[in-house]
């Protein structure tokens, strides 16, 4: 293990043990150059890390603040399942199937590349330390996936697509939108009618280009968080 990642455990260690609170700012760089006995890079290296997961955010000139860990961070830029995401993030989540049903027709809105295909729209709600957040609606495409079992889509869907029928995932493009709640948000995430929601849209295609699934993400506004790094491209 590098230095700058056991400096990372350790302070990690520290936020699930609520050594430090949201809001609190963690040790300086220089306090943390002097308990590790390390070079200011490595210090830095390992709180921008802690920084790209979510758990804290570098104010220039303050330091570093936690974060709420009750925002769910999600990763626009990346394609990962929600299994693996809160996994990664140490989280204590859950998965509610709300419903499958098969013969569906993909909604417009959705449909980011022309589309007639049926599919089967598995209705999920996403927990987290038992608060509902997260309300998802994928649509599976039948031709490619005939059926999605109950245990796949409680466990992991992408998961079953690899791991149990071989399919090969390729990319997804998203979209993201900040909307108002609808009716459906506020019966299942227990939210009033002011709250506002972040929606996430998108295609995803198997490295052949068929079509997986087209999903609709619905995340409660006030527990969304998106972390992206971006690097200023030299002309």
């Amino acid at each position: 293990m590098e230095k700058y990642q056991r400096i990372y455990q350790d302070l990690l260690k520290d936020l699930h043990n609520q050594v430090y609170l949201p809001g609190d700012l963690l040790p300086s760089d220089g306090k943390l150059v002097l308990r590790y006995q390390v070079s200011r890079e490595t210090v830095r290296k390992a709180v921008k890390a802690l920084a790209s997961d979510g758990y804290v955010q570098r104010l220039p000139g303050k330091g570093s603040v936690v974060l709420d860990r009750k925002h769910f961070v999600f990763p626009v830029s990346t394609l990962e399942s929600y299994r693996e995401m809160v996994s990664q993030a140490n989280l204590n989540a859950s998965n509610d199937v709300i419903s499958i049903e098969p013969n569906v027709a993909v909604p417009e809105k959705l449909t980011l590349s022309d589309s007639s295909m049926l599919a089967s729209l598995v209705e999920r709600r996403r927990r987290v330390d038992g608060e509902a957040t997260v309300l998802d609606y994928d649509y599976v495409n039948q031709e490619t996936v005939a059926t999605v079992p109950h245990e796949a889509a409680q466990k992991s869907l992408f998961d079953y697509f690899e791991n149990q029928l071989g399919l090969q995932i390729d990319y997804a493009i998203k979209r993201m939108t900040v909307e108002k709640s609808n009716a459906r948000d506020r019966q299942l995430l227990h939210v009033d009618e002011k709250m506002a929601m972040v929606v996430i849209r998108s295609e995803t295609r198997l490295a052949d280009n068929r079509i997986l699934s087209y999903t609709e993400s619905r995340h409660r506004a006030d527990r969304f968080t998106s972390v992206e790094f971006a690097r200023r491209r030299k002309i």
